[in-house]
């Protein structure tokens, strides 16, 4: 049975005895600046059973200093395996904005073939909105496995060489062969990004609840947005699977979520992980300014 990408927070799959869920919730910049995702998490609610996957700790450490880096095959089984994941567990992914990091692990599991993962669309506080079942204290005890080491999906993380080349492409090649996509907001975007990149703006592309979580587009409302934004031919040539897509934004998080809602889409899409901290740090990468060219 396929396993559905997105679910709700009703979903008999979250009670199921082979789900494990995990809480992947990680704060771009804590209001107040003492709070903190694991203990939140500690303190609850969450969902009944669920275990803190925290991503500054799952991630590989990069020379650089970049954060939220893609983890090392052996990096990532050790971390799987240590919170009682084994290669049969439905993986269930949500966070406590909605839509934010949740993404970021999901795309993971994927890279390293793990094909049995969801994600929780609106995350806890949807849960808490619908009157979900939650649960508080100390959490559910769970009994560590040993998780084979994997190996990553060819073509799912873009390099650095790849992205130089795509940056390098004249406005006559610009919709060939790659659709670059930068998921940063305008403001950044506009400040500097990388060239043939577009803007699709991450924040925007998403819904927000009146009770202040976000959560996805429904998919013909999606399309319809994801069309007006990068324009018509880029959209039909991705569509039609003529062009590819390379995810991309400030840091390798909001780029999940462009790679999450291609996917509701049915759309295939392939990230850029350092994205534009990594990129813009090197002396000898072109920068451009200003707005979306379309």
């Amino acid at each position: 049975m396929t396993t559905p990408l997105i679910i709700s927070p009703t979903d008999p799959i979250i009670s199921h005895p082979e789900t494990v869920l995990l809480d992947a919730s990680w704060l771009y910049e804590p209001d107040p600046p003492t709070r903190d995702a694991c203990r939140e998490f500690l303190d609850g609610p969450r969902f009944p059973g669920a275990r803190f996957w925290s991503l500054d700790d799952v991630s590989e450490p990069h020379p650089d200093g970049y954060a939220l880096m893609l983890p090392s095959p052996e990096r990532f089984a050790r971390f799987a395996g240590e919170h009682g994941i084994n290669q049969d567990s439905h993986v269930v992914v949500y966070d406590s904005e909605g839509i934010f990091s949740a993404p970021r692990t999901v795309w993971t599991f994927k890279v390293y073939g793990h094909e049995k993962v969801s994600l929780i669309d609106g995350g806890l506080p949807r849960a808490k909105a619908e009157g979900v079942k939650l649960e508080a204290g100390a959490p559910q005890e769970y009994k560590p496995t040993t998780y084979p080491v994997p190996t990553a999906s060819a073509r799912a993380v873009v390099d650095y060489n790849e992205i130089a080349k795509i940056a390098s492409r004249t406005a006559t090649t610009l919709e060939k062969e790659t659709v670059l996509i930068d998921a940063r907001p305008a403001a950044s975007y506009e400040s500097g990004h990388i060239p043939t990149s577009l803007l699709f703006d991450f924040a925007e592309a998403l819904l927000k609840d009146p009770a202040g979580y976000t959560q996805l587009r429904e998919p013909e409302k999606l399309k319809k947005y994801f069309v007006e934004r990068i324009g018509v031919q880029a959209a039909n040539k991705v569509f039609s699977g003529e062009s590819t897509v390379v995810n991309t934004c400030g840091g390798g998080l909001s780029a999940a979520i462009k790679w999450l809602q291609l996917q509701s889409l049915g759309v295939e899409s392939r990230l850029y992980d350092e994205s534009w901290g990594g990129y813009s740090a090197r002396p000898e990468t072109v920068k451009i300014t200003g707005p979306n060219p379309l």
